[in-house]
């Protein structure tokens, strides 16, 4: 016969196992940075809608998030080590390797399949093509993203000969200084310029993009990037910080409303219409025709070929990267796990 104190004693242990077992768990999480590419808006809810679903923690990573200052600022950020990963559009992690090639950056998720690069106008301007830009007035100097590339947008066009009058203000002073009739429009990215004119009281309907895309000039947009060095050193971290975006991107297709109540929950100060309508542009850049058939983040090998051809002719960089510096697809999850279902 087993003795009483013998149970108990296999009790006790049983118990002691199953109350370690989440903190066993919690001490085999990973710690993981990640900074934005601007300040935390709608575009940015994949990001923490995965955060707080757990997606990251169910991967094995704590997550942290922070707000960036735009594209070179995080670049410097995730080549510099300060962060692990960071939200960067293809072009200028392109630009940013070929001009620091000691500490290259390398995506290893696409977020936009398709480039948020465009002029952004009223449509009483009546521009609609690059070739009606000639002499058109546009907020965006150099150093900007649209500024720097505008040739490859030309180029697409054939409209090579269109000089554009620059106006070389902050980002900040472009929405009102379309408001105020002191520009024709502004250059930039369009989840975040439109947006702009409708805090200064434009409508939806009247504005208008000139869209690199619809151009022939189809470039990579937003990517997740990290240091060639980090991904090779630290393979299992970068494939759960894809794992849990990827996660996040799909509930936040399949319910952007949802996503929006996460987003107002940790900055109840956000616009509601403002952040939807750019939340409605981030998708739509997201989930694609071709994302819809093949699944988030599967690269055509053309068009990266195209988008790395195209930043190199605009900036005049001398050497041109192969593909397999520029993008991988060794973190992925499974297509099946890409599908928006």
């Amino acid at each position: 016969m087993t003795r009483p104190g013998f149970l108990n004693s296999i009790a006790v242990a049983a118990a002691f196992v199953l109350a370690a077992t989440p903190l066993c768990a919690q001490a085999q999480q990973k710690n993981a940075s990640m900074m934005l590419d601007w300040v935390i808006q709608g575009t940015h809810a994949p990001f923490f809608v995965a955060k707080e679903k757990d997606y990251f923690k169910q991967a094995g990573l704590n997550v942290t998030i922070d707000p960036g200052k735009g594209a070179t600022n995080v670049a410097v950020s995730v080549a510099g080590g300060v962060y692990n990963f960071g939200w960067v559009d293809m072009p200028s992690m392109i630009r940013f390797n070929a001009q620091n090639p000691s500490s290259p950056l390398i995506a290893v998720y696409i977020s936009f399949d398709d480039s948020p690069l465009a002029i952004i106008t009223r449509k009483s301007k009546n521009l609609r093509k690059p070739s009606d830009l000639n002499g058109a007035r546009i907020a965006g100097g150099p150093g900007t993203a649209v500024h720097d590339t505008i040739s490859i947008l030309l180029k697409a066009a054939h409209a090579e000969n269109v000089k554009i009058n620059w106006l070389p203000v902050q980002p900040q002073l472009f929405g009102p200084m379309v408001a105020r009739d002191e520009a024709d429009g502004t250059a930039g990215f369009t989840n975040s310029n439109i947006p702009a004119l409708l805090d200064v009281g434009l409508k939806l309907d009247e504005i208008y993009a000139i869209k690199y895309s619809d151009f022939g000039a189809n470039l990579y947009g937003l990517a997740l990037v990290t240091t060639r060095k980090f991904a090779d050193e630290n393979p299992d971290v970068v494939k759960a910080m894809v794992k849990g975006l990827n996660r996040g991107t799909i509930d936040t297709i399949k319910d952007p409303a949802g996503a929006l109540k996460i987003m107002k929950a940790r900055d109840s100060m956000m616009k509601d219409y403002v952040e939807k309508v750019r939340l409605d542009i981030a998708l739509g850049l997201t989930y694609t025709p071709w994302v819809k058939q093949h699944g988030l983040s599967t690269v055509q090998p053309e068009r990266l070929k195209q988008t790395i051809d195209s930043v190199v002719d605009a900036y005049k960089l001398p050497n041109k990267p192969k593909a397999e510096d520029v993008y991988t697809e060794k973190y992925l999850p499974p297509v099946a796990e890409r599908m928006v279902k």
